[in-house]
Formats: structure tokens, sequence, C-alpha cells
């Protein structure tokens, strides 16, 4: 299960909360293991919403739009408590149906429901809360207002007249922070999926392609292990020095390129980069990468449970200034990954003034153990061009691991 609910339950205390409300794709696959689609198509229109009591007698609900019916059927979500809302799919029901599979049972089980439907996704929200209500409406709602549009959260709120509904996206965000077992393994596949798509596009670097070429090649791997590719950034020779999209350009003998890469499977992100050189490197390519390369180790050798984002900064930034870049200028050191690119505590760098119910005062959130990382440290010189390491850490007790193999030195190609 992807849900950590025993770090959810400890949270919920700590602030008082009667029940999560997941609303966005993120949020929403977390708490039930489905992997939406029409929320992420008609994110304007199309609501989903998973309810969890901190009662343990109280079974946590999915509110299931008629669309994705069919994808919450063949799920392998935990949840049975299903409410429905939109119309009924055309589906012509013969009097003696048999269903052959659980898949067929549970659609069936949402098609013809009626004491479980509602017209809309709030109305289908407060009937599940109404439902299991054992207070008389005076429960203290932690709502992830980051999807929900406003008028349906005042509508919410008007439903619920004795209820305290409190914006907590903040809150999701900080009990996912720490990944489970299950979502560490679904970080893995997402991110072998992308080191697998860039390592074929590297694989075909030649001079003479176009940048675009090299963009097709990372794309058509990604799309054929049904991931989902974000972005392809890539530039060659003068144009390695920042992210800048693929284009026409020829990549040309003697050229640094660089690039970063990101996608999504199952919802779960995955972010990577790297760069080299077409032929023999110089000198100047020779001390870009090494002293990269020795800001990069330098951020490493800090990261451990406890270990505060400005710190594994300041390690980068000073291993890249000391080994040969003196006027390196690196503003962050990564980030947090998981449900989406960028995590709790976000970005690597320097701290900055927070204001939200749920967190510290600042950025500079300890890191937890299991924790997941993308530490990366882009270096370049404007004329010259530019490198980049990246890799993903799981932080440990007294360190970090690998999340998967991820080899990582300047690319010659010959």
């Amino acid at each position: 299960m992807y849900f950590n609910d025993v770090r959810a339950n400890k949270l919920m205390d700590q602030f008082g909360i009667d029940i999560l409300v997941a609303s966005t794709p993120e949020n929403v696959t977390y708490l039930s293991n489905t992997v939406s689609w029409a929320p992420k198509v008609y994110s304007y229109s199309v609501d989903m919403f998973v309810l969890y009591f901190r009662d343990p007698d109280i079974k946590t609900s999915i509110i299931v739009p008629s669309q994705e019916m069919t994808y919450v059927s063949g799920s392998k979500t935990w949840i049975d408590d299903v409410y429905t809302f939109g119309g009924k799919s055309a589906l012509i029901q013969p009097q003696n149906l048999v269903t052959i599979s659980k898949e067929e049972s549970n659609y069936l089980n949402m098609q013809n429901n009626d004491k479980k439907r509602s017209t809309n996704g709030v109305k289908a929200l407060v009937k599940s809360i109404k439902d299991k209500d054992k207070t008389g409406g005076k429960l203290k709602v932690a709502l992830d207002e980051d999807r929900i549009a406003y008028k349906a959260k005042m509508e919410l709120i008007e439903q619920l007249p004795n209820c305290q509904i409190i914006d907590s996206a903040d809150l999701f965000r900080l009990i996912r922070a720490v990944k489970t077992k299950d979502e560490i393994n679904a970080m893995k596949l997402a991110a072998d999926l992308n080191e697998i798509s860039a390592i074929a596009a590297c694989d075909e670097i030649k001079v003479g392609m176009k940048e675009l070429d090299i963009a097709r090649i990372y794309a058509k791997n990604v799309g054929d292990g049904l991931g989902k590719w974000l972005w392809f950034h890539f530039g060659s020779g003068r144009r390695s020095v920042g992210i800048f999209p693929p284009s026409e350009k020829i990549i040309a003998a003697g050229e640094m390129w660089k690039f970063d890469a990101g996608l999504s499977l199952h919802n779960y992100q995955a972010d990577t980069g790297w760069g080299g050189v077409m032929g023999e490197p110089s000198k100047e390519h020779i001390k870009l990468w090494e002293a990269t390369l020795a800001g990069y180790s330098a951020a490493l050798s800090v990261i451990k449970a406890g270990a505060i984002p400005s710190d594994i900064q300041y390690a980068m930034l000073n291993g890249t200034k000391d080994n040969g870049l003196p006027d390196h200028s690196g503003t962050f050191a990564g980030h947090a990954i998981g449900l989406e690119m960028r995590e709790l505590p976000y970005v690597l760098g320097n701290k900055n003034k927070v204001s939200s119910p749920y967190l510290p005062e600042t950025t500079d959130i300890p890191l937890e153990e299991n924790t997941v990382l993308c530490i990366e440290n882009p270096c370049q010189i404007f004329g010259l061009g530019g490198t980049q390491i990246e890799q993903t850490v799981i932080v440990k007790k007294n360190g970090y691991e690998l999340l998967t193999k991820q080899d990582r030195k300047l690319h010659i190609v010959q």
C-alpha cells in the first residue's frame, strides 16, 4: 500500500484532524492505490476524492466519477466503500448476466448502487461524510485544497456548516514526505524506465544528428514502457549551458552536450540527467567535469536522516567552487521527489520562510529516513558548454542509498 497510515494517524492526532479529504490525482493515488485518467485529462471539470477517517472503525471511502468506474474496478485499491456521481454509462445488462471476475463485479456494483450515487462530486463527498459521522457534524476536516474548485469548496462548507474545514495540502505533503516500501518500489520502476530511456537516447548520439533526433529516441522508449514523458531538455555546444529544449541544431564534433529528463509512471515521478563530449574532451572540459563531480560528491557526503537542505546545498556549492570553478554560483542541490516532481522540502537550497499551520517556519526541514531526493549539480561556462550529474537517492539513518543503479561519468562519444 502506498499510504503510510501509521504516519498519517500520528500527524492527524498531532493536529486534531478527524478526516483527510484527498482531491489531487496524486493524493487520490496515494490514499487509494488507484491511478486515474479523467481528473488528469478533464482537469477543470472532473473531480475524484478519497476520505480517510482517523476513527479506525470508520471505513475509508473513495468518490468516483462515472468516467473512472472502469479504471477503479480494475485497480488494486484496498478501499471497498465506493460512492459514485454523474450519469450512468450506456450499458445493457441481460436478465441472467453472470460476472466472471472481480473487475466485472466491482464495475456492476458501482453502476447499480443508486443508494451511493449523487449528481456531483461534492454531494457524494457530503453524503459519504454524513453517512458515517458520529459527532453530529462537528468534525475537523483536512481538505486537500489544491484541486477542488472554489465554487465546490464553498458548497462543501455550506453543506457541512458545523465542520471545521481547513486547507491542508501541506499536511498531505508532510505525510507523503516519508515513503513506504510500496512507494519506493513504484518509484524504482519509474526511475528504471527513465534511466533505460535516457541511456538508449545517449547511446545513439552521433556527430551530424539533430538534437530533436535524440529526443525522439528518448520519447519512444518511454512510450514503449507505458510511461508518460514530461520533458527532455537537451542542448549541445553553446546550448548546453542551460536546460534548453531540443532543437534542429546539428550536433558537432568537439561539443559538450547535456540533458535533463523527466517522466511519470503510474503517477510516480522520475528525473535524471548527465552530460558528455563529442570526441576527446579538452582540458577545459575535464576541469568542468571534475569540479561538477567534486561538488556533487560533497553534497552526497552530508546526506543522512536529520540533515537539512541548506547544508546539502552549501556542501555542493563549496565543493564545486573549491575544485576548479571558483565563480560557480549554483543555488540548489536538487529536490525531493515522489508523486510530485518537487515534494517537501522542495528545493534543496537556501532556506526560505514558510507560512503553513503544518510546517516549520522555513524550508530547512530536517530530512527523515526514507525521504527520496534527486541530487543534481549542473555546471556550465558560457561559450564552452555545460555538464550535469543527477541521481535519485533514498535518505537513510546514517547516509543514503541509490534508488536504482545509476552510473555517472563524463560520457565521451567517439
